[in-house]
């Protein structure tokens, strides 16, 4: 037993003293010392030339320096007698790729090696690389590899930055900015910034406008970096074009456009910077080009759209393709739609899904409104409405649990089953929070937590509604925590809900300004109700002669419930209005803000006249110029169409006050 215990401690020690080069070479490999590992190589090698342990670091150690011709004939020897060698046929597959450009020969030695180990990180990502450079199967293909090396080694920035870049190719803009966060956030030096920039600019032109800032410093980090990237050249003049800085737009756009002729950004910018300068026609031409380039990018689609649109009475090149692009539009619409459907069907506690679908079908709704404005077809669009509205009642129906099916629907609350809006049949606060409460009942704690979420905000923005008979200050407060409590587990904050804010902390200080004006108001008209006088503007009022008394109670009362509307209503036309400006010269892609600013104003102007055909003259002057006041701030406000500048319509109130947007 003493001598097999001695044996076995003998051939130990030779194992330990023959791996000990090896270690000590893969040691230096590893923290960068390729030089000094190869020189401790080709020593140790001279008195053991077979060592098989050794000649696999080199093959390492010579791929690393680029030495493809050596290092594709040593990994070819070492694998004749060891076809199992893992590290020989990732470097032989790295030597085919970079070396002599052969894509194929390579994935075939990495597929060989992850055949072998599966989760053999460097084979994975080389064989995403692979896939990508090489242009070898389909992008998704790409993708799907570089998910499997990230999968393996989640710390692998570059594998996150170019799938990044391949989300962007997508047009799935979201998970791309969360890889090239990840990836900037392991290695702030890689070249990704303009790949970041791009997604976020896309994401700012999709409606969120925090983006920016991010887009403008990302482009010039860039650019700093490399004075030729093209792409953040594009980016930054369109970062200019929402300054109003044509002549920078300009010049970076014509500069990307030197680099690459097919930069389809810079032509989008180019047709903003000819936009602004009433060029429709030139204008149209970018537009166009840029489509060509990109005809399945949304963006671009809706504006090539809207330039054959502005330049069709002088162009009529422009006629044809607006009418060719409408039709375009309603069918991508219509399938989209159709998509979306089968979408909420797969993932049916999914908000997003649910808000993509309800958008989309809004947005053909609209689209077949413009169809063809000389000949419109009321009938088209009546059952396009009454579709959307059946859709969503009848998906309620089929599961009245399924809270983000109860939220679409309560979007169409006040549509009847033809899908038109009746005001006779407009439902009450009362009818909509008895709704809304039993809908947020169903919550179970785990699904459609981002719906619950939302629920619980509109029911808070009913009872902060300071001329709603249901208002409630302290319950909106209630169910604003509320909302905040579902949503605690949750990455994001609901989006801007109406008039609720875009959080539920943003919702708690709504209610909380509410409620101070409420109380002002209050104290300011017992001041009124009790001398006929108000305090609102400092000034004195006096009663006209001859007023009845009880008219004139009756009309402060009716004032106390229309004031608060319109100041409300006021207090939203004039963030719609900065809204807009917020877009500069890109400001005309808020169509949308546009016509609620245009319809808020209308229900404010509609409001203020029928109380005043009734109550006018029995209102005291300084409540009936109070009023109004509020009316002519914001009644005749308008945004510029190209710059987004905010500015008063021409014309005034005549003394009679007639006219809206007077």
């Amino acid at each position: 037993m003493r001598i097999g215990s001695f044996v076995l401690t003998f051939l130990l020690l030779i194992v330990t003293v023959a791996a000990q080069p090896t270690l000590e070479v893969k040691f230096l490999i590893d923290k960068g010392d390729v030089d000094g590992a190869l020189a401790k190589i080709n020593a140790a090698l001279k008195t053991k030339p077979n060592d098989q342990g050794l000649l696999t670091q080199k093959v390492r150690a010579l791929v690393i320096k680029k030495q493809y011709d050596e290092t594709e004939a040593l990994a070819t020897r070492l694998l004749a007698r060891d076809p199992k060698n893992i590290i020989a046929l990732n470097a032989r597959g790295v030597a085919k790729r970079d070396g002599k450009k052969n894509y194929a020969g390579a994935l075939a030695d990495f597929d060989k090696a992850l055949a072998i180990d599966a989760a053999y990180p460097q084979a994975s990502f080389n064989r995403a690389l692979t896939l990508f450079y090489g242009q070898l199967g389909k992008k998704s293909d790409a993708l799907d590899a570089f998910s499997q090396a990230i999968e393996i080694n989640p710390e692998n920035a570059v594998a996150r930055s170019l799938r990044g870049r391949l989300y962007n190719e997508f047009g799935k803009y979201k998970l791309a900015l969360l890889d090239l966060n990840a990836a900037l956030s392991i290695n702030d030096r890689l070249p990704a910034y303009s790949d970041r920039a791009y997604a976020e600019l896309l994401l700012y032109v999709a409606g969120d406008r925090s983006m920016l800032s991010g887009v403008a410093s990302d482009a010039d980090i860039a650019l700093r970096a490399d004075p030729s990237n093209g792409t953040a050249l594009a980016i930054r003049a369109l970062v200019k074009v929402t300054h109003s800085d044509n002549a920078g737009a300009l010049a970076d756009a014509q500069k990307a456009l030197q680099i690459d002729a097919n930069n389809y950004l810079a032509h989008i910018a180019l047709g903003y910077v000819k936009n602004s300068k009433k060029d429709t026609v030139g204008a149209f031409n970018d537009f166009e080009t840029a489509f060509k380039i990109m005809p399945n990018n949304v963006w671009v689609m809706e504006e090539y759209l809207n330039a054959a649109e502005n330049a069709r009475k002088t162009l009529p090149k422009a006629e044809a393709v607006y009418r060719e692009q409408f039709l375009r539009k309603i069918s991508i619409n219509r399938d989209k739609v159709e998509f979306l459907k089968v979408a909420v069907d797969d993932d049916p506690w999914n908000y997003e899904v649910y808000e993509k679908l309800d958008k989309t079908w809004t947005d053909l709704y609209r689209v077949l409104r413009k169809t063809d404005e000389k000949a419109p077809n009321p009938a088209a669009q009546a059952a396009e409405m009454k579709a959307i509205r059946n859709y969503w009642y009848d998906l309620h129906a089929k599961t009245p649990k399924n809270v983000c099916a109860a939220l679409t629907k309560y979007n169409y609350f006040d549509l009847d089953e033809n899908g038109l809006y009746n005001e006779s049949r407009k439902k009450t606060d009362r009818t909509k929070l008895n709704y809304l409460q039993g809908e947020l009942a169903n919550y179970d704690g785990t699904n459609g937590a981002e719906c619950a979420a939302r629920i619980a905000l509109f029911i808070a923005e009913i009872y902060q509604t300071p001329y709603s008979p249901e208002k409630n200050f302290d319950l909106a407060n209630q169910f604003a925590e509320r909302s905040k409590q579902i949503k605690s587990d949750l990455k994001n904050d609901p989006n801007v809900i109406s008039g609720a804010g875009s959080s539920a902390d943003e919702s708690l200080k709504n209610t909380e300004y509410w409620k101070a004006q409420d109380d002002a108001w209050k104290k300011d008209l017992e001041r009124m109700k009790q001398s006929g006088t108000s305090s609102a503007d400092g000034s004195t009022g006096r009663r006209r002669s001859g007023i009845d008394p009880a008219k004139e109670r009756a009309a402060i009362a009716a004032y106390e419930r229309v004031h608060p509307q319109v100041e409300r209503l006021a207090e939203q036309i004039i963030s719609a209005a900065g809204k807009v400006q917020s877009g500069g010269s890109m400001s005309f892609l808020y169509k949308g803000t546009r016509a609620r600013m245009t319809n808020l104003q209308r229900q404010m102007v509609d409001i203020a006249y029928k109380f005043i055909e009734v109550h006018g003259n029995n209102l005291p002057d300084s409540l009936l110029n109070h009023l109004k006041s509020d009316v002519r701030r914001v009644g005749n406000l308008t945004n510029d169409y190209s710059t987004g500048e905010v500015y008063q319509a021409s014309g005034a109130c005549s003394n009679g006050w007639n006219g809206y947007g007077c």
